[in-house]
Parts: C-alpha cells; sequence; structure tokens
C-alpha cells in the first residue's frame, strides 16, 4: 500500500480518536471553534474536530447553594445579620450566556441579594422583620429571578434564616416583650377584678331585692293575720282591741329572746304600778352583783383591826 495513504489514514484515525470527548451526567462542556463559541456539549459521547476545536470549559447543571450574609439597618435603626442562601441552577439551552457572560457567578449573584435584601430591610421594623421574613423572599424572587435568567440560570428557591442581633439588642427587647406581656396581663386582672366587682354588686343587690321581697311578704302577711284577729274581737273597742295584739306580741318576743343564753331583759315602758312591782327585782338583782366584791375584801379586815389595837 502506498505510504502516502497509510499517513494520510493514519491521521485521520488519530483525529478521530483525540476528537473523542465523554461528557459526565448533570454537566455541560462548552466548545469553542478557532476561539469562538460554537456548540454546547451534552452528557454522554461526544466528538470535536481536532486541533480546530477545543473545551473552553465545563458547567455543573446540579443545582447550587450560594450562602450570604447581609448586613441591614432597619426603619427602627436596628443593625441586623441577615442570613440569606439561594438555590441557583445552569439553565442548559442557555450554557453559553453563563458561561461567557459571568466571571464570577457566586460573588456577582452575593452582591445583588445584598442590595436586594437591603432595599427590602429598610422599609421594615426589626419585628417586621421576624414575623414577616416571606416579603423578603417575595422581594429577593421577583428581582433575582429576571435578573439571573439574562445570565442563563434559574432561581430555584430562596432561603432567609432568623435575623440574628447582638445579646444587648436582644435584651432590650426581651423586656419590651415583657413589658407588652404584663401590661395584658395587669389589663386581663383589672378586668376581671372589674368583672368580680360588678358581679358582687348584682349579688348584692338581688339578695336586698330577695330580702325587701321577703320582709314586704312577712309584713302582708302579718298585715293579714292582725286584720283577722281583728275581726274576731267583736263588740270590743278598736284601741283595746290592738292593744292586746300588741301585748301579745311582745310577750311572744320575749319569749324568743329568753330561749338565747342567760339574759334578763326588763320591760320597764309599761305603767308606774308595774315599774314599781319591778324594783324589788332589780334590788335583789344588785345584792347579788356586790355579794363577791365584799367576799374579797373580807380577809383584810383583821389586819385592819390588828393596826388600830397596836396604835
Amino acid at each position: 500500500m502506498n505510504p502516502i495513504v497509510i499517513g494520510l489514514l493514519g491521521i485521520i484515525l488519530f483525529v478521530i480518536i483525540s476528537g473523542i470527548r465523554i461528557v459526565e451526567q448533570q454537566t455541560v462542556s462548552i466548545v469553542q471553534t478557532l476561539g469562538r463559541y460554537s456548540r454546547t456539549l451534552a452528557p454522554g459521547l461526544n466528538w470535536i474536530f481536532i486541533p480546530f476545536q477545543q473545551i473552553a470549559g465545563k458547567l455543573s447543571l446540579k443545582i447550587e447553594s450560594v450562602p450570604a450574609t447581609v448586613e441591614v439597618k432597619t426603619l427602627d435603626n436596628m443593625f441586623v445579620a441577615l442570613p440569606v442562601n439561594l438555590m441557583i441552577q445552569v439553565e442548559p439551552e442557555r450554557a453559553a450566556d453563563a458561561f461567557y457572560k459571568l466571571q464570577e457567578p457566586h460573588e456577582q449573584v452575593r452582591a445583588w441579594v445584598l442590595n436586594t435584601v437591603r432595599s427590602v430591610a429598610a422599609s421594615m421594623t426589626l419585628e417586621d422583620m421576624f414575623k414577616d421574613r416571606e416579603k423578603i423572599v417575595g422581594e429577593v424572587r421577583h428581582m433575582l429571578t429576571t435578573k439571573l435568567s439574562e445570565f442563563g440560570y434559574l432561581l430555584e428557591g430562596v432561603l432567609i434564616d432568623q435575623p440574628t442581633v447582638s445579646l444587648e439588642v436582644q435584651s432590650s427587647f426581651n423586656r419590651v416583650v415583657a413589658a407588652t406581656r404584663e401590661k395584658e396581663a395587669a389589663q386581663q386582672e383589672a378586668e376581671a377584678a372589674m368583672i368580680r366587682t360588678v358581679k358582687q354588686a348584682e349579688a348584692e343587690a338581688e339578695a336586698q331585692r330577695q330580702r325587701a321581697k321577703g320582709l314586704a311578704d312577712s309584713r302582708k302577711l302579718l298585715a293579714e293575720g292582725l286584720k283577722e284577729s281583728l275581726l274576731e274581737f267583736s263588740g270590743v273597742p278598736p284601741h283595746e282591741a290592738i292593744s292586746i295584739l300588741l301585748e301579745t306580741n311582745r310577750i311572744d318576743a320575749l319569749r324568743e329572746i329568753g330561749k338565747h343564753g342567760n339574759l334578763v331583759v326588763l320591760d320597764l315602758q309599761k305603767t308606774d304600778e308595774q315599774t314599781a312591782a319591778l324594783m324589788p327585782l332589780l334590788s335583789s338583782l344588785k345584792k347579788k352583783a356586790a355579794t363577791p366584791a365584799a367576799s374579797l375584801t373580807k380577809p383584810n379586815q383583821p389586819t385592819s383591826d390588828h393596826q388600830n389595837s397596836a396604835e
């Protein structure tokens, strides 16, 4: 065989074998022809024309995490460290834009996140940042999705962790929360005390009404009883009948009083004859009261007589 043909076949075989490229799964390779982008190699077996074509670089199609810690100033002049984590991925159809347009993708994404989060956090208070972190997530997603798509990246997710503040700010924030809770507790206690007072007053008023009703009913029954009693005194002058009824009630009252303890009741609101009849009873009671006092002074009398005889 002609040596020239053999040499040409060897060169062709070398070009074919040296141009074989295998691209791994979830990876794309950027091919340049004479220094200019020509195509993107998909995962699997590929071939490039050596020496006119070469692999300029590789890009991973896996989701990448871009962490960043943003120092922001809130609306109430609090300085807060806000941990942010972005999940980005290279768009396979626009891998060339992701390779050629961004020199340091992670650093540039961090810069965009920094500007976006600071602009949103400036309109929020510290308490709002703890309560409404979804607002920041929404703003970051809205602003960065369009920005990243221009450079061949997809924004898969935005994660914002709890804001971090200094120990002094945490302590003051805790005191504010504690004071607020104490204020609410005091209000609740005051309302409870007011309710108890109102209910107690209502109960007392109801008791007064019931007592008044009972007294009115008893007086009504008493009046009906007196009326029936007066009707039985036919032919007796009215004032005498009333006197008899009053005397009967007085005797009943004295009987009830006498049932409780050793109580002596002297009814002096009577006539002179009745009062004179009670005076001997008063005298005897006075003598009984004076007897213990005399018995206490009796042992001292011999001493006095001895002193007089000595004189």
